[in-house]
C-alpha cells in the first residue's frame, strides 16, 4: 500500500480550491461593468422623469409619469439584480469551498478504510437478513458497510470529524494547529449561509464560543457577509488543514512510503512559493522541517532551503539568513552550497561557484531559468553573461504561462488605468437583521389625474 490515493485526493481537491478561489475576483470584474451600467441607466432615468412631493403628513414620494411606470419598475429591478450579484457570487463561492472540503473529507474516510480494514472490520452496524441475502459478496457487503460509515460520519459536526479521526488513528490531529479555530469558524458561517441566509443563531454562537473562536463584535440576529479578504482567508484555511491532515496520515500509517510523501509535500511548498503565495508557503515549510522523521538529508534540505527563500523573497533578509545559517552546509552537494551563497547575499562567490559547476554539474540550464531561487540574481547583467558564457547561448526568460484571472486583471488595468487607483469597493455592505420584524406601511399606488404613481421613499 502506498500514499499514491492520499495524495491524488488533495491533489484534485487543492485544485478544485484554486478554481474557486479564481473564480471569485474574475466573476466580480466581469459583473462590475453590468452593474455600474445598470445604475447609471436607473440614475438617469430618475433624474429625467421623477418628482419628488409631499403629502399632508410631511410623507415624501415620487411621481413617476404613467406611461414611463413599467420602464421604471425595469430598471429598478435591473439594478436590484445587479447589486445582488456581488452579495450572492462570494456568499455561494464561499459555501462551495466548504462542499469541495467535505468532499474530500468523504474520500479520505474511505481511502483510510483501506489502508486500514480493520477499521471497518470491527465496525459494529448491523445488517438486515435482507440486506444480506442481496450482497454477491464479503466485498460488496464491506463497500456497504463503509459508504454507510462514512455518511454517518459526515452527519456529524466538522469538529467531530476530527475527534472521529483521531480515535481511529490514535494520535492528536488538532494540536498545534493555530488554524483550527478559524477553520471551526468558516463552516459554521458556511452553515449559517446554508441554512439561515446568513443571518446569526444561537447554535453559531455557541458553538465558536465553545472553540474560543467567537468575535465579539458579532450579535445575535446580525447577517453576516463574506468580503474578498474573508474568503481568502477560508480558501488558505482550507488549503493548510488538508495539506496537513494528509500528510499527517501518511506519515502516520504508511510509513515506509516516506520518499513520496516527501516528494509530493516539497512539490506543493514549491509550487507555492512560484505562485508568490508566500503566506501558505512559511506555514507548510514550518510543517515539513519540523517533521520527526525524512526520507533523507537532502529532502530535509530542500526544506530549509525553500523556507528560507520564502523570508528572501519576501525581502526579510534577517530572517531568510537565520533559516539557512541554522545548518552547516560546508559538506552539501553544489545546489545546496549555491543555495546558501545566494540566500546569504555572497553574490561574488555565487558566480565562483557558477563557473565551478558549469554546465554539466549539480544546477542545469533550466534550473537557472526556473527555479525561484534565482529570481533576483536573473535580473542582474553579470548572471546573464556569465549563463551566455558557460551555456554558449543567450539567455532568454524563460515565459511561464499565467493564470486565467492574472491575465484579466492585467487587460482590465490596461483598459481601464484609473482602477488602480481606486480604493478597493466595498463588496458587500454589513447590516443587521432585527429578532422580529414590524410590517411597515405601504403607501398605496393611484392613478392621479395627470396619469402618474406615486413611489413611497424609503429612508
Amino acid at each position: 500500500m502506498n500514499g499514491k490515493e492520499l495524495n491524488n485526493n488533495l491533489h484534485n481537491f487543492l485544485q478544485h480550491l484554486d478554481s474557486i478561489k479564481d473564480t471569485l475576483p474574475m466573476t466580480l470584474l466581469l459583473l462590475r461593468p453590468y452593474q455600474k451600467k445598470a445604475n447609471l441607466k436607473f440614475e438617469n432615468f430618475i433624474k429625467e422623469n421623477l418628482e419628488e412631493i409631499e403629502d399632508e403628513d410631511g410623507r415624501k414620494s415620487v411621481s413617476v409619469p404613467y406611461e414611463q411606470s413599467r420602464t421604471f419598475e425595469q430598471l429598478s429591478k435591473n439594478a436590484q439584480t445587479s447589486s445582488l450579484g456581488s452579495k450572492i457570487i462570494p456568499e455561494s463561492l464561499f459555501v462551495s469551498l466548504i462542499s469541495q472540503y467535505d468532499s474530500y473529507l468523504n474520500q479520505l474516510l474511505k481511502i483510510l478504510f483501506n489502508i486500514r480494514p480493520e477499521y471497518i472490520n470491527k465496525s459494529e452496524r448491523e445488517l438486515t437478513f435482507a440486506d444480506l441475502n442481496s450482497f454477491k459478496s464479503i466485498e460488496e457487503a464491506r463497500e456497504f458497510i463503509i459508504e454507510k460509515e462514512v455518511e454517518s460520519v459526515l452527519r456529524k459536526s466538522h469538529s467531530e470529524h476530527f475527534t472521529y479521526l483521531e480515535n481511529k488513528i490514535g494520535m492528536p490531529l488538532k494540536k498545534d494547529l493555530p488554524i483550527w479555530k478559524t477553520f471551526i469558524e468558516i463552516t459554521e458561517r458556511r452553515n449559517l449561509f446554508v441554512h439561515c441566509d446568513g443571518i446569526v443563531s444561537s447554535q453559531y454562537i455557541k458553538v465558536c464560543k465553545e472553540n474560543k473562536c467567537f468575535q465579539k463584535d458579532i450579535e445575535l440576529n446580525e447577517r453576516l457577509t463574506v468580503k474578498l479578504d474573508y474568503f481568502q482567508l477560508a480558501y488558505e484555511c482550507l488549503y493548510e488543514i488538508t495539506t496537513k491532515l494528509t500528510h499527517t496520515i501518511w506519515r502516520k500509517l504508511i510509513n515506509e512510503d516516506i520518499k513520496l510523501a516527501d516528494e509530493e509535500l516539497n512539490e506543493i511548498c514549491y509550487q507555492l512559493l512560484t505562485d508568490g503565495q508566500y503566506k501558505l508557503a512559511d506555514i507548510l515549510l514550518d510543517f515539513a522541517c519540523k517533521q520527526t522523521k525524512h526520507f533523507n538529508d537532502a529532502t530535509k534540505n530542500l526544506y530549509i532551503v525553500n523556507k528560507s527563500l520564502s523570508q528572501f523573497l519576501q525581502n526579510n533578509n534577517e530572517n531568510a539568513l537565520e533559516i539557512i545559517n541554522s545548518k552547516d552546509w560546508s559538506a552539501s552537494s553544489d545546489d545546496f552550497k549555491m543555495a546558501h551563497l545566494i540566500l546569504s547575499e555572497k553574490v561574488e562567490d555565487v558566480y565562483v561557484l557558477m563557473k565551478k559547476i558549469g554546465k554539466d554539474g549539480d544546477i542545469d540550464k533550466e534550473s537557472y531559468k526556473t527555479w525561484p531561487l534565482f529570481y533576483k540574481l536573473r535580473r542582474e547583467k553579470e548572471f546573464i553573461d556569465l549563463f551566455k558564457e558557460i551555456f554558449e547561448e543567450d539567455y532568454k526568460v524563460l515565459e511561464i504561462p499565467k493564470k486565467p484571472i492574472q491575465e484579466l486583471i492585467e487587460e482590465l488595468f490596461e483598459k481601464n488605468p484609473k482602477i488602480i487607483e481606486e480604493k478597493k469597493e466595498k463588496i458587500i455592505t454589513k447590516k443587521k437583521v432585527p429578532a422580529k420584524k414590524t410590517p411597515s406601511k405601504k403607501v398605496p399606488i393611484k392613478k392621479n389625474p395627470t396619469k402618474k404613481k406615486n413611489i413611497e421613499l424609503k429612508k
